[in-house]
């Protein structure tokens, strides 16, 4: 699968297989429930599938964040006080 731009939504049966190879963090949205899901490079989830069978909707995923890389010119924070 591409990987999911910034804001971008899909709806899926298995988050864990949607996000396979994605980095950034994602909002799954099921019913009135919201996790929030970080993926990074070398990290996998194995499934996440409805406990319950009976009443299996799919989830919905969206791109909330891009993941952050430290570069040469990445000041780091220092602590104060």
């Amino acid at each position: 699968m591409d990987p999911l731009l910034l804001g971008e939504s899909i709806n899926t049966y298995d988050p864990a297989l949607a996000l396979r190879g994605q980095t950034g963090s994602f909002l799954v949205n099921f019913g009135d429930e919201t996790l929030v899901i970080t993926c990074k490079p070398g990290h996998s989830i194995s499934n996440v599938t409805w406990a319950d069978h009976k009443d299996r909707r799919p989830f919905t995923v969206t791109k909330i964040t891009e993941p952050v890389t430290m570069t040469e010119n990445t000041v780091p924070l220092r602590k104060t006080g």
